[in-house]
């Protein structure tokens, strides 16, 4: 049996998940859900064989399709998987789940009471390199790790960006947008029992908008390893996309390629002796694998999915106590 497989929004990255699906085996694309002429016309004319909704609601009343993948933006996000797990459709949700960890209760209990799966698609686990960070901690090839600086320094180009990407009622800022990519890869890594969270956060680079652009956060996991998180989006600066890691017998280093800035390189490097030595690494395609683990645990009849469920969640409880955090000025300690 074929999945049928219905779209939900084109976007900046939605287009892309056009090919994957194509690609995917087991996966037939069927429908995409966008409501706005100049992206489903240009879909519709490379893609004659797939048709076009102008309401995602369109689409979840057809038996033909079986799953859905969502690439909303992100306020969006609650209604459309509730309303995708009430009719009985397996969702695929680019992240940040949602923008508020409340609406992630609400989508997960939607999920579990219809009976389907609900993944929220972190993609950092799937990139080459951070799969290397992650073999390298756990091999212990360097020791023990001790601490972890990762950043994302990027310009901001918000005037080329949807409204509601500068407005954090909407899901916008960047902490939502990048900070839960590097949230995501750190619990990865490291685990997901952090216990304390301190941070500063807010718009300080672009003060004029209702959303942050800047924050540096430090987390204390229950193991003793410590890490921070670095992010400015700029209008003047250099770019710098990927994370130091420290052990007590050397550090490895890993960055991606971000823009067309001079400079920019996806690799990853170990440090031993006072000196860099760059591991080869297999280029793949991130968010196929990722799409095909999903589609292969449905078929299976896995208990969670790739990425676990509760995954997605444990993302924005940990975004949510670093807004807490720069609000009152004080650590927030976190249940696990």
């Amino acid at each position: 049996m074929n999945f049928g497989i219905a779209l939900l929004g084109t976007g900046r990255i939605g287009s892309n998940y056009i090919d994957i699906i194509e690609q995917t085996q087991k996966a037939d694309i069927k429908v995409v859900a966008e409501p706005r002429s100049e992206f489903s016309t240009p879909i519709l004319k490379k893609y004659p064989h797939i048709d076009i909704v102008s309401d995602y609601k369109e689409t979840l009343i057809r038996d033909d399709i079986h799953v859905v993948v969502a690439t909303l933006p992100h306020w969006l996000h609650k209604q459309a998987v509730i309303d995708a797990a009430n009719a009985g459709k397996h969702i695929y949700l680019e992240k940040p789940m949602a923008i508020s960890l409340t609406e992630c209760d609400e989508m997960l209990a939607a999920a579990q009471l219809n009976g389907v799966k609900l993944m929220t698609a972190h993609t950092q686990r799937y990139i080459p390199v951070v799969k290397k960070m992650k073999e390298c901690v756990e091999s212990r090839q360097l020791g023990n790790l001790l601490m972890v600086c990762d950043i994302w320094h990027k310009p901001y180009q918000h005037k080329n960006r949807p409204k509601w990407m500068l407005d954090r009622d909407l899901g916008g800022g960047m902490g939502l947008m990048d900070g839960t990519h590097m949230i995501d890869r750190l619990l990865w890594i490291i685990g997901n029992d952090i216990t304390t969270v301190s941070a500063q956060l807010g718009a300080f680079t672009h003060p004029e908008l209702p959303c942050d652009d800047t924050s540096m956060a430090f987390f204390r996991w229950e193991n003793g390893v410590v890490a921070n998180i670095c992010r400015i989006a700029w209008d003047t600066g250099i770019t710098d996309y990927g994370a130091d890691f420290f052990f007590t017998k050397g550090q490895a280093r890993f960055r991606i390629a971000y823009g067309n800035e001079v400079g920019q390189k996806t690799g990853f490097w170990i440090g031993t002796e006072g000196e860099w030595k760059e591991e080869p690494i297999t280029d793949r395609n991130s968010m196929l694998d990722e799409f095909s683990d999903f589609i292969a645990s449905i078929i299976n009849g896995d208990d969670d999915t790739p990425i676990p469920q509760l995954h997605g969640r444990r993302v924005i409880e940990i975004h949510e106590a670093c807004e807490a955090s720069a609000l009152s000025g004080r650590e927030v300690v976190l249940a696990n």
